[in-house]
């Protein structure tokens, strides 16, 4: 009996080892190379012409205008970039080691929430949360573009 329950435990403890070895090693994750202007353009227009049914000439004029707008929205990500390297370069020769290190973990993406949270969490006068959309806003907005 004793021999059975060993032979049960060792082949449980065999199949156990087995599946953790049989497993690929990880790698440390590398960050995702950001899309193109072109693919950020192809893939909303994918879209676009998917959702809205768009004919081949729409798509094509429709793509040419997504192409611009991720084009210009990538230069002004790389000038804003460029502005806040120069930022800290301006503080660290203000602000001591210490202080230096406080106001970086301050400027943390995911610190700077401050205007977004505050916005999510605000609730409409009937005391319903709608998230960003609010249908009250949404009409008296309507409203005042006709």
């Amino acid at each position: 009996m004793k021999k059975k329950i060993f032979v049960a435990a060792a082949t449980f403890c065999m199949f156990c080892v087995t599946g953790v070895l049989a497993q690929e090693p990880t790698t440390p994750a590398t960050p995702p190379t950001p899309p193109t202007a072109e693919q950020m353009a192809q893939r909303q227009t994918e879209r676009m012409t998917q959702q809205l049914k768009l004919s081949d000439d729409q798509a094509r004029k429709v793509y040419d205008i997504n192409l611009k707008q991720a084009k210009e929205m990538q230069a002004v990500h790389q000038k804003m970039k460029s502005m806040r390297e120069e930022r800290a370069e301006k503080m660290k020769s203000i602000l001591s080691t210490d202080q230096f290190v406080q106001w970086a973990q301050m400027q943390r993406p995911d610190r700077m929430g401050g205007m977004h949270e505050r916005h999510h969490d605000r609730k409409a006068p009937d005391g319903k949360d709608y998230g960003r959309h609010r249908p009250d806003k949404d009409k008296a907005r309507d409203q005042d573009r006709k």
